[in-house]
């Protein structure tokens, strides 16, 4: 009687951890698939960004035109 109340227990608990860890893999699962998502998402926006900001630093370079901070020049002595 005592074996068959053991091996019942034993049972519950065997399937509450397997249940536990069938549900902690699918939540990994889930967030990883939403990780890759999100980071999709940030890439795109960063090369629209970088596209949009390339333009408009040529652009500002290009009003400059050599008015810039230069390095290693000589000074008159």
């Amino acid at each position: 009687m005592e074996q068959k109340i053991i091996l019942a227990i034993a049972g519950v608990l065997s399937t509450a951890i397997i249940g536990v860890l069938v549900t902690f893999l699918y939540w990994v699962g889930n967030n990883v698939v939403d990780l890759k998502t999100d980071t999709a998402v940030i890439t795109i926006k960063v090369e629209e960004n970088h596209k949009m900001l390339s333009v408009l630093w040529d652009d500002f370079l290009e009003k400059k035109n050599g008015n810039l901070a230069q390095f290693n020049v000589q000074t008159n002595k």
